[in-house]
């Protein structure tokens, strides 16, 4: 039982019976854990006590495992945004495998962004619609004219890398920002065929030759303005890859197959997934033109606690599970 406490991390820090189960654990271990004092309920959910760090702690060298930084929560608010991430977490990583591949899912992946811009920045409304402002913007002009490979032909060039954007930010007496994204899946198709290609040290973040998934939870669907400033810095982040880390290989594989960016927005219904997709539409392809290609796309957790049938790929998944609610092939 004390086993179970290893589910609890830095990351995913707050569980329930829900997230518990789907993650193929017994829930009915957090009722007892919670009356030995190693978790507190708070919030719907279970989270460590400082007894709970100690028992898990101990449980790991039982099992001969590395101890995993974990976190005790004691606000409530944060403790049930924290849960719903979780829950949104499981649900995601149930609803596709990857037929002979591997899927690398993290939760709460911190990003540095350079040049990152103020939230207002990113996106101006002319009316309903959206304009992507960003690329006019003095300093991410400066950037762009600073590192002008990218596309196939850049693969000829050597990647900037981590060095070159820090000199670069340095020189231009910058400062870093950042993006928090809730779920960040790299999903590899074939990986026994792809692992032997060579592997790039400027790929800092292992997005080579890897669709991604990058999934975000709306906790009010009503204010979808508030999702610009993600986007924005998300904009910011696939350009990093293209022309920092990846210049010539984040878009199109070893095997010159087309790689797939999609960000999913996920809602706790239905109806405010439909009320989400029908205002994004409304805002326009300048929440994806820049970055192209890139997929916004939807669901909901009510969608995928009803998803029945367990799709083979993310393909299978994005194309039977999910809306489409902005796609670079078509306005």
């Amino acid at each position: 039982m004390e086993s179970l406490l290893l589910l609890f991390t830095d990351s995913l820090p707050c569980w329930d019976e829900e997230t518990v189960k789907i993650a193929g654990e017994n829930p009915d271990g957090l009722k007892a854990l919670s009356e030995s004092g190693d978790l507190l309920p708070v919030s719907g959910g279970y989270v460590l006590t400082e007894k709970g760090l100690i028992t898990r702690e101990n449980a790991a060298k039982d099992l001969y495992l590395p101890i995993i930084p974990a976190e005790i929560i004691s606000d409530e608010s944060k403790a049930h945004h924290l849960l719903e991430i979780n829950r949104m977490t499981q649900l995601l990583d149930r609803a596709f495998v990857t037929d002979w591949g591997i899927k690398e899912v993290t939760t709460r992946e911190t990003f540095p962004i350079m040049p990152c811009l103020k939230d207002d920045e990113y996106f101006a409304f002319s009316g309903e619609r959206v304009i992507a402002t960003w690329p006019e913007h003095e300093t991410v002009k400066r950037f762009l004219s600073d590192f002008p490979n990218v596309g196939v032909a850049a693969r000829k060039f050597p990647a900037p890398a981590q060095n070159g954007l820090d000199e670069w930010a340095l020189r231009n007496n910058l400062a870093y920002g950042e993006l928090t994204v809730d779920f960040v899946m790299r999903s590899r198709a074939d990986f026994n065929h792809y692992k032997n290609y060579p592997q790039f040290e400027s790929d800092k973040y292992k997005f080579l030759d890897s669709d991604q998934l990058f999934a975000h939870k709306v906790f009010c669907p009503s204010s979808p303005e508030e999702l610009l400033p993600f986007i924005g810095k998300l904009h910011i982040l696939l350009t990093l890859q293209r022309r920092i880390y990846l210049p010539g290989w984040f878009d199109i594989d070893h095997d010159e197959n087309e790689d797939w960016h999609l960000l999913a927005f996920v809602t706790d219904s239905e109806s405010e997934l439909e009320t989400l997709t029908r205002t994004l539409r409304s805002f326009g392809h300048e929440l994806i033109n820049p970055v192209n290609p890139l997929f916004i796309i939807g669901t909901s957790i009510e969608r995928l606690r009803n998803q029945t049938e367990q799709k083979r790929t993310i393909y299978d998944w994005f194309c039977d599970e999910t809306v489409k609610i902005l796609r670079p092939d078509y306005e």
